[in-house]
């Protein structure tokens, strides 16, 4: 069992270095293709927290602690990003404020997002994951401490990103 636990924690170590690098690639290809515009230096910067993934990923690799408290706080922060925007979104939509209609496909997608972050916090909460890792603390120790966490990265993120943008495109 532990062979094989080390083996899917391996697994998604490198799913997320390989996340990484398909997502960067991409917009490397469009930017050199189409020119590194201000809306795509904008895109890179409010979806720079995806480059945690690579020093999550290496701790991981290299059974280091950090790594899980590093890694939950990030998942942390994307599942309470998304379920914000999910919830402004609805609420945006059911009040008439945009003109877009509320559709299916897209609210789903959202939803599958919410339950893939909320996978992955469970499964790096799991004992034996955290006793892999080192990590022994229990669940009402080390909570409140990685959702302070996510909030202070959600917090920094949010405002470096407006900083961002206002620069880019002043009013």
């Amino acid at each position: 069992m532990e062979r094989k636990l080390t083996i899917l924690i391996n697994i998604y170590a490198i799913f997320l270095l390989l996340f990484v690098l398909a997502y960067y690639g991409y917009y490397l290809y469009i930017g050199v293709l189409w020119g590194f515009g201000e809306r795509m230096f904008t895109l890179l910067v409010s979806d720079s927290l995806f480059l945690l993934f690579i020093p999550a990923a290496a701790g991981i690799l290299l059974k280091k602690t950090w790594s899980w408290w590093l890694n939950m706080i990030i998942f942390f922060q994307l599942f309470i990003a998304k379920f914000i925007a999910l919830g402004a979104n609805v609420t945006l939509l059911m009040t008439d404020t945009v003109a877009q209609p509320l559709q299916g496909s897209n609210l789903l997608v959202e939803i599958l997002y919410l339950v893939l972050y909320l996978i992955i916090i469970t499964a790096l909460s799991l004992n034996i994951v955290k006793q892999r890792l080192s990590v022994n603390r229990k669940f009402g120790e080390w909570f409140w401490r990685v959702f302070t966490g996510a909030i202070g990265l959600y917090v920094f993120h949010f405002i470096i990103t407006l900083l961002v943008i206002a620069w880019v495109s002043p009013v």
